[in-house]
């Protein structure tokens, strides 16, 4: 699913929120900082539209689902990685 253009509508001094993350990124140069100050401008965000809007800005996914997912198949792969170093 992509949710790039879901969040596009929301602007804080002119700039929308992908705009704002780019700003926080080369600040801040952390993830986790730009999903706390992205809250602290924007507090009626969530968590969860925080962490997405972060996650689509700063990575090749297009929703925190998507992410989330990818993490998944790591995991499995490194299981799979980890059983063969075993045997």
């Amino acid at each position: 699913m992509d949710n790039t253009k879901k969040y596009l509508f929301i602007k804080y001094e002119g700039k929308n929120v992908y705009e704002i993350v780019d700003e926080m990124m080369v600040k801040y140069k952390s993830p986790l900082f730009a999903v706390k100050k992205l809250r602290e401008i924007l507090p009626a965000l969530s968590l969860m539209e925080a962490k997405e809007i972060v996650t689509i800005r700063t990575s090749e996914h297009k929703s925190l689902e998507d992410y989330q997912k990818s993490l998944f198949d790591y995991l499995e792969e490194l299981d799979k990685e980890k059983g063969n170093e075993n045997e």
